[in-house]
């Protein structure tokens, strides 16, 4: 008689924090170090043992992403906001003091599987705060006079203790946050329900790797009330497409975008590439990590947001009338549609609507929220 082997349960989800596991953060150098003897942290810290020392590695991880949260809030002042609410399963996304209310508000989104306002694990443990968060993205943003909001795409499930995990650190019973369920969808949610409901006139967005695809369905999904309030996007090593974008998206896109793609060439110079749909430079970074990319472009891309937040809006006109608004730049495309693919309605998934306040008190009814 065959019997079904029994799976084994997952071990039991325990939460360390750095402090725990021996370490913090330098708080003037970035650097991650020992909270005993202050050395930097260093991979072989058990020599030649290679079990030892990534063990210890994997186990500073989310300790160490949950740590960037702390330094948010507690040295940039930054406010979470519940996403959906407080009063269900939910992640945080945090803003500057006054960031929605600003005149210009930069939408930071990062990429595949971290935890928000991380570029990358490796880089944060190993190199630190400075370069493997964006904090000093914030930094150089409020300097500047902006507002920021920095997104979580990645913390789409609930633990069992209540706290928000992304797929690729938890195992073990979860339930998943409604209406940010995937990147995709956290993106389109926070967009429509906080974004487009804000005081902010201007919006740029910095989209590293996998979010740049969460960022054009953007352009594609709500194309009018996009353009209608982005200055631009920076793509930072960034695997969007713009293959299923219309002609009035495309043109946008032309020319309100940026790609800083990885590579060893001299900062800023141009690089050839056809799939980004914008110009595309280097990002100067001659290291063998790829994800150092967005501290290496960091100035550059601080001074294509302001410059596009200088430009103003442009207008993709579609019916050959141009606007002459002050700080608006316009596009004809009189024979371009509106770059709303409609072929693709089926693949949205629709999510209850709810009424929001538009600067100016203006109260529209907004049913799209979300996209696979």
């Amino acid at each position: 008689m065959f019997i079904r082997p029994r799976k084994p349960e997952p071990e039991p989800h325990v939460r360390h924090t750095l402090s725990e596991l021996g370490y913090e953060f330098d708080l003037t150098s970035g650097k991650l170090r020992n909270s005993s003897t202050g050395e930097p942290y260093e991979y072989s810290a058990f020599g030649t043992d290679k079990k030892k020392n990534a063990e210890l590695y994997q186990s500073l991880l989310a300790p160490a992403s949950r740590d960037v949260y702390r330094v948010l809030q507690s040295d940039l002042g930054m406010e979470p906001i519940a996403v959906p609410d407080s009063r269900q399963p939910h992640c945080n996304i945090y803003v500057t003091p006054g960031g929605l209310t600003k005149k210009h508000l930069v939408v930071i989104v990062t990429g595949h599987g971290v935890s928000g306002g991380v570029w990358a694990w490796n880089v944060l443990v190993k190199e630190g705060l400075r370069a493997g968060s964006v904090i000093e993205y914030v930094r150089g943003c409020v300097k500047r006079g902006y507002g920021v909001l920095v997104l979580n795409p990645n913390e789409n499930i609930v633990a069992s203790d209540g706290l928000p995990e992304t797929f690729n650190t938890y195992v073990g019973h979860s339930t998943p946050i409604h209406g940010n369920e995937t990147p995709d969808e956290h993106v389109g949610y926070v967009w429509s329900r906080i974004i487009c409901g804000s005081s902010a006139e201007a919006v740029a967005f910095v989209a590293y790797n996998t979010a740049g695809i969460a960022v054009i369905d953007l352009l594609r999904y709500d194309f009018a009330r996009f353009i209608g309030k982005s200055v631009g996007i920076t793509f930072i090593d960034s695997v969007h497409s713009t293959f299923r974008l219309e002609r009035g998206a495309l043109a946008w896109l032309g020319l309100a975008a940026k790609q800083w793609e990885n590579s060893a060439e001299p900062a800023d110079s141009l690089l050839e590439d056809d799939r980004a749909g914008c110009v595309s430079v280097s990002a100067g970074n001659s290291s063998d990590c790829r994800e150092l990319a967005p501290m290496a472009c960091m100035e550059s891309v601080l001074d294509f947001i302001s410059s596009c937040f200088e430009r103003g809006t442009i207008e993709v006109s579609l019916d050959n009338e141009l606007s002459d608004n002050d700080g608006t730049e316009s596009v004809d495309l009189s024979d371009a549609d509106s770059g709303t693919d409609t072929d693709a309605i089926d693949d949205l998934t629709a999510i209850d609507s709810i009424q929001v306040v538009q600067p100016g008190g203006h109260v529209v009814d907004d049913g799209c929220i979300g996209w696979d």
